[in-house]
């Protein structure tokens, strides 16, 4: 589950287990939504031309998603679009992955597999703007097996085939100029479960997402919460840590870091529980996003590095305050990292080396720290303007330990080779806005996804670059942009 393609020129195959799930917060009864309207409402008596150009630009928005989603069909594979009642600033797969056994009760209809469809869980928080209770939330998404048939059938709701162009549907007629299957094709085509496509809605001008609703009350396709645990502010950031997914730090708009244990709540609080985290990480004096476990092996477990607006890194150690087992337990950090002039927006635990941290930051500097070394003040490696804008995020490669990525305010992702940091092996262009947020595939070695202010995320893959392209390719983007993926309208 890396990542979705979505392009409005290029049709592109998906690779296999691609699925993207869009959460938005675009309801009418939303109070963000009636805030910012009567925000707006305001700033119209201050200057109307303002006003209008906000009116024409969230316009030109809803037509450009109603577009999308029309073109759904001939983009994906699978797309499963799900409202949530308040925005959330952070998203991240949980590993456990249940098998769904029962045909019958997930929706799929033909064949004979079992194992047609899979349980995958979501870590997310919400955004009330101070209005209600905050919550960090795990959800559980069902979705098809990754061989799965996926009928998009016809805009009538066919599902049977594709249609002849007459309205009527193909399965049943014979093309001459086609061989006929074999026996063992049948065989196995049969095996696999089908998906069928909700109907086109003439009344939205929108075809919906390929969730199952026609069959077994339309259990796949949706997005349940399972978990909700009262939260101190809005939910900035939640990370799992790699070796115990039930471990999640989370960051708020207080400079604390706090630690859950979620096998220590209940699915449900009760009315007007507070916020009790296992562990609060006390040290930073200003907001920060960043945060990042330490995934190497048994030895790393425990440990973690965050940054925040005071220009600082800390490092901390949760293990023995996991040991004993009480909530709130306050535990002060390890080290403390000093160079950065200005804000650190973001941190990365190297995949592969115990001892190395990367941050980076609004002074446009890229820092990477050896843990080891008795400098506190001095980075081991530093990149000066290593973009021409904020640089937002960083993260190393899973797979290759010398590849490092940056996306920035200046709209662009750079490739850094650590044996070689005087300039960048590539630049990545094709965001229209900043970049907030980059993250390697899991799955493959060369595709990386970044996410923008422009409402995409772009699915690069570097093994592409430098590909010869036509001229009308290449009004499309580089060779490198394999995907933009739409369907956000914020």
């Amino acid at each position: 589950s890396a990542f979705a393609p979505y392009c409005p020129t290029k049709l592109l195959q998906s690779p296999q287990r691609n699925f993207t799930i869009t959460m938005t917060d675009d309801k009418p009864s939303n109070n963000n939504n009636t805030t910012t309207t009567t925000t707006s409402s305001k700033n119209s008596e201050e200057d109307p031309s303002s006003n209008l150009a906000d009116q024409l630009s969230e316009r030109l928005i809803h037509q450009e998603y109603k577009i999308w989603k029309k073109n759904t069909p001939y983009l994906y594979d699978y797309v499963l679009t799900h409202g949530l009642v308040w925005p959330s600033l952070t998203c991240q797969w949980l590993p456990p992955v249940r098998q769904l056994n029962d045909g019958k009760a997930v929706g799929a209809i033909g064949g004979n597999s079992k194992n047609v469809a899979e349980e995958h869980s979501l870590l997310i928080g919400t955004h009330t703007s101070g209005e209600e209770m905050n919550y960090l939330m795990v959800c559980a998404v069902n979705l098809p097996r990754d061989d799965v048939v996926v009928d998009v059938g016809d805009a009538a709701g066919n599902a049977n085939g594709k249609s002849d162009g007459n309205g009527k549907s193909g399965t049943n007629e014979k093309d001459e100029s086609e061989e006929a299957p074999s026996k063992k094709q049948k065989t196995q085509e049969a095996s696999k479960p089908i998906f069928t496509a909700t109907n086109y809605n003439e009344e939205k001008n929108e075809l919906g997402g390929y969730s199952s609703t026609t069959a077994a009350n339309g259990l796949v396709g949706k997005i349940e919460i399972r978990m909700k645990i009262p939260h101190d502010g809005e939910v900035n950031r939640a990370r799992y840590m790699p070796q115990n997914h039930f471990i999640v730090a989370t960051r708020g708009p207080s400079p604390e870091v706090y630690i859950w244990d979620l096998s220590k709540h209940g699915s449900f609080p009760e009315e007007g529980a507070t916020p009790c985290p296992q562990i609060v990480c006390r040290g930073h004096t200003g907001e920060g996003y960043g945060v990042s476990w330490c995934g190497v092996g048994e030895e790393g477990k425990g440990r973690l590095c965050t940054c925040a607006e005071d220009k600082t890194v800390r490092i901390w150690d949760v293990n023995e305050a996991l040991k004993e087992g009480k909530n709130g337990m306050v535990v002060r950090p390890t080290d403390t990292l000093e160079y950065h002039t200005n804000v650190v927006e973001d941190v990365d635990w190297h995949k592969r080396d115990i001892n190395m941290i990367g941050s980076c930051g609004d002074d446009r500097l890229i820092c990477l720290w050896d843990v080891r070394e008795g400098k506190r003040n001095k980075p081991m490696h530093i990149i000066k303007d290593a973009h021409k804008g904020d640089v937002n995020c960083l993260a190393f490669h899973p797979m290759n330990e010398f590849l490092l990525a940056s996306g920035s305010a200046d709209k662009t992702v750079k490739l850094w080779d650590m044996r070689n940091l005087k300039s960048p092996l590539q630049t990545l262009e094709g965001h229209t806005d900043q970049v907030y947020s980059i993250q390697w595939s899991p799955f493959h070695e060369s595709i990386l996804g970044s996410c923008s202010g422009d409402r995409r995320v772009a699915i690069w893959d570097l093994s592409r670059i430098g590909a010869e392209q036509s001229p009308e390719d290449a009004e499309d983007g580089p060779p490198e942009l394999l995907f933009l993926h739409g369907g956000h309208t914020a």
